[in-house]
């Protein structure tokens, strides 16, 4: 796809915006069994890591858009490339966002759910590092992509399911517990599976990329 020197600057920055979405991914995932294990210090360390990678990947995709333009690189592809970049500055955006919400909320999550939700996010960053990997093969291979995006799709599926096997346990099991903090259960289970969603959307837009610009 990339063959002039002058793209040799974008490709590193694509990779390195693609560095920062896996780091971003593993802090994400360590943040929250930091959180449900009670590692106040470390868990105020994920905190200030996930907002330091934030905002590099949002300088990072400023730049790789502004080279883009400024040197007309790949331009029948421009388009997809920027929205490429756009969903997952998301995936970023919302990695950043939920991970705070359990210092602005402070949820409790009973003892018996910790592995189960862990679970649920393992899954979950599983699909999100698909898209990581789906990315890099289509500007080096992307004969690559289908096999990536397959795998995506199966994980959505599995994080939609025990989503809803932890939401029925929290309503139909916990009697002690409040409506209140049901749902507010509910309401974190939704944003790790909103990560999911969204990581098919990048799959199903990576599809179309290859569907486009390799006939």
């Amino acid at each position: 796809m990339f063959g002039t020197k002058k793209t040799n600057k974008t490709i590193s920055d694509l990779d390195s915006f693609l560095d920062n979405l896996d780091e971003c991914v593993l802090t994400y995932k360590n943040g929250i069994k930091n959180y449900l294990e009670g590692n106040k210090k470390d868990f105020d360390d994920n905190l200030e890591s996930i907002t330091q990678l934030r905002d590099n990947t949002t300088e990072l995709r400023r730049t790789i858009e502004n080279e883009l333009y400024t040197y007309s690189l790949v331009s029948e592809q421009r388009v997809d490339i920027m929205q490429l970049l756009e969903h997952l500055d998301k995936i970023i955006n919302l990695l950043h966002k939920n991970l705070w919400q359990y210092e602005i909320e402070i949820p409790f999550f009973p003892s018996e759910l910790n592995v189960d939700f862990l679970k649920l996010v393992e899954i979950t960053g599983l699909a999100v590092e698909g898209i990581i990997q789906a990315s890099r093969d289509y500007f080096k291979a992307p004969r690559f992509v289908g096999e990536k995006t397959h795998r995506i799709y199966f994980f959505e599926k599995e994080v939609s399911k025990l989503a809803q096997s932890i939401k029925r346990r929290v309503f139909h099991e916990m009697d002690n517990f409040k409506l209140s903090q049901k749902f507010h259960l509910r309401y974190f289970t939704l944003h790790v599976e909103e990560l999911a969603e969204e990581a098919v959307r990048v799959a199903d837009h990576l599809s179309i990329m290859v569907i486009r610009h390799t006939n």
